[in-house]
């Protein structure tokens, strides 16, 4: 500000000096109300100028006062803050730090059930295919003890058509067979 108001000054000086050569002048050529009217002008200018360097004056010293309080509060809030920035920044490095840890761990153990997963689902897909195939032979096990029964019961009907011959004793199912030769 103090370039500003200088340049203000400067410029009022300079003003004033072409108009007191001008009003000379025309002093000496024009009459005297003339000059005197002139002089009241220039007097009534000059006192406009002066307090317009007094508020501008003012001014200046109130915008440094604020750009003084400004750079105190700018340098408190340094102190303050930069700091506490510093340790959450630390603090958010290292919370990232072992979130991205817990991610690679988790994708880890992620792809390791996967497979053990993948492992199990194999191993329950052939022990479906194995009680598929062992219900098929127990399905076909039934038939032939069906079966095994009807034909006793045709031979001993043919039996019993064919005469009293004595029989020979009676077949044993084939689990019976086997326990008695055991």
């Amino acid at each position: 500000m103090t370039v500003f108001s200088a340049l203000v000054r400067r410029a009022a000086a300079e003003a004033e000096l072409r108009l007191r050569n001008g009003l000379d002048l025309l002093a000496a050529i024009a009459e005297d109300r003339e000059r005197q009217a002139e002089r009241d002008r220039i007097a009534a200018c000059d006192e406009r100028i002066r307090r317009l360097e007094q508020v501008i004056e003012g001014q200046g010293r109130d915008l440094r006062a604020l750009r003084t309080e400004l750079d105190s509060l700018v340098g408190q809030l340094n102190d303050r803050l930069l700091p506490r920035i510093d340790e959450r920044m630390d603090d958010t490095e290292r919370d990232l730090t072992s979130l991205a840890t817990g991610l690679v761990r988790a994708g880890r153990e992620t792809t390791a059930q996967r497979s053990r997963l993948e492992t199990v689902e194999n191993r329950v897909s052939d022990l479906r295919g194995k009680l598929a195939r062992m219900e098929q032979r127990a399905a076909l096990w039934r038939d032939l003890q069906a079966t095994m029964a009807r034909l006793g019961d045709d031979v001993d009907a043919l039996r019993s058509r064919l005469g009293a011959r004595p029989a020979l004793p009676p077949a044993a199912p084939l689990g019976e067979a086997d326990a008695r030769h055991s």
